[in-house]
């Protein structure tokens, strides 16, 4: 699970940003919300991102996948670019590396991963752990300019060889990551193994507003009656008569609705955007329900009823034991759910210089009977698009005097 995420120089970051999903000292609705990592650590499973339009929300969510991304796939040439992109309102910082910082957890261990790049070199990529009390080195990386060699240390406790570092060390080029670079090394079962696992299989991709869901879904519940019986089950208590999914022998589907009338399949172009688009985070939600996941979805309304979003959430969030959603919405009518905890709700807002800032709804200490829906309605939360007269004013062509229109 992740403690929180800090990015600087990346798209519409230009100074460090801090999410964190570490919760308050809140109780409400703490089984509901929380999982104890360890003792004395409680992480929230929820992140709720408001903002304007083109206020970095959904930057926040490709900077996280941008990191994913990163560590997962090696570079092939030395000449690619990294395909980072500085913020670019700003010469000096069009010109600095990015810095993005990752706490994290796997299997109750702490993890703290630190990367700064530029468009084809990585700088400087630390990773420590925590396998006590006390914090251990996992690597130490350090780009040598004079001889463009990334110098790497290695923690003790890893028990790597003498030709195991050097293997490493030699894959790991200037534009790729150390743990990038030990997916490709034929070397026996470690600690790294449980590191890039954690990023390979349970940091999802994230999930845009075009992403389609429905060939993940049926790939999952295709030969799978129980994950089929779940998705079935998401559907059915989200008021859709939907009580069978038929594949034929093309991978085809449709799905059998129940009605007082009758029961019939019909064929998937009949059904609405609405009922495909939930159909496919059925089949997303289903893989929360596996431990230690993480998943991002920009504007998480998309295509939904208001109800059936927070339908879902607590749907998540009562039976998904210990992973994390991370999603961005102008759904404001999730800030008046009885249900929802104040230190989920995180705000995204750009200044006049075209950067984005991130701040939490507990930043603000509303008195908890004043409404959050209210304070946000009423601009006292901010981020919220800002509007000018709606009336235009247009030039007079022939006597070149302004008119109201």
């Amino acid at each position: 699970m992740i403690e929180s995420f800090s990015v600087e120089n990346f798209l519409s970051f230009r100074t460090k940003q801090t999410l964190s999903f570490e919760a308050s000292a809140s109780k409400d609705f703490e089984e509901m919300f929380c999982v104890e990592v360890k003792p004395g650590v409680r992480l929230l499973k929820l992140g709720v991102l408001y903002g304007a339009n083109a206020s970095g929300k959904t930057n926040l969510l490709k900077a996280l996948d941008f990191l994913r991304s990163f560590v997962l796939h090696p570079k092939s040439e030395k000449a690619e670019s990294t395909d980072h992109i500085p913020f670019l309102f700003d010469d000096e910082y069009e010109h600095r590396p990015g810095v993005f910082s990752l706490v994290f957890y796997v299997d109750g261990i702490k993890y703290l991963y630190n990367m700064s790049l530029g468009k084809d070199t990585v700088y400087y990529e630390h990773l420590q752990y925590y396998p006590s009390s006390r914090p251990a080195l996992f690597f130490q990386r350090k780009y040598d300019a004079t001889n463009e060699k990334s110098m790497i240390e290695f923690g003790g406790t890893l028990g790597f060889s003498a030709s195991e570092k050097s293997l490493i060390e030699g894959l790991t080029i200037a534009n790729t990551s150390v743990l990038a670079a030990f997916s490709k090394a034929n070397i026996r079962k470690s600690l790294f193994n449980d590191v890039y696992g954690w990023f390979a299989k349970d940091f999802m991709k994230i999930i845009l507003p075009g992403t389609g869901l429905t060939g993940y879904t049926c790939n999952k519940v295709e030969k799978n009656s129980e994950r089929k019986d779940v998705v079935l089950q998401v559907l059915q208590k989200a008021d859709f008569n939907i009580v069978d999914i038929i594949f034929d022998a093309a991978r085809d589907f449709t799905f059998t609705h129940k009605t007082g009338l009758a029961e019939k399949p019909l064929p998937k172009e009949l059904e609405s955007s609405g009922t495909m688009r939930y159909y496919g985070l059925a089949g997303v939600l289903n893989r929360l329900l596996e431990p230690n996941t993480f998943l991002m979805v920009d504007e998480m309304e998309n295509s939904l009823h208001t109800d059936l979003v927070s339908h879902f959430i607590k749907t998540f969030l009562m039976n998904a034991p210990a992973s994390q959603l991370l999603f961005t919405t102008h759904n404001i009518n999730l800030l008046s759910e009885d249900y929802m905890r104040r230190d989920v709700v995180w705000f995204a807002e750009k200044s006049d210089l075209g950067e984005t800032a991130l701040f939490s709804l507990v930043d603000f200490k509303l008195h908890k009977n004043l409404s959050p829906l209210n304070a946000y309605k009423t601009g006292k939360l901010g981020a919220k698009p800002h509007t000018y007269s709606v009336i235009f004013k247009l030039l007079d062509a022939e006597n070149k005097t302004e008119i109201t229109s």
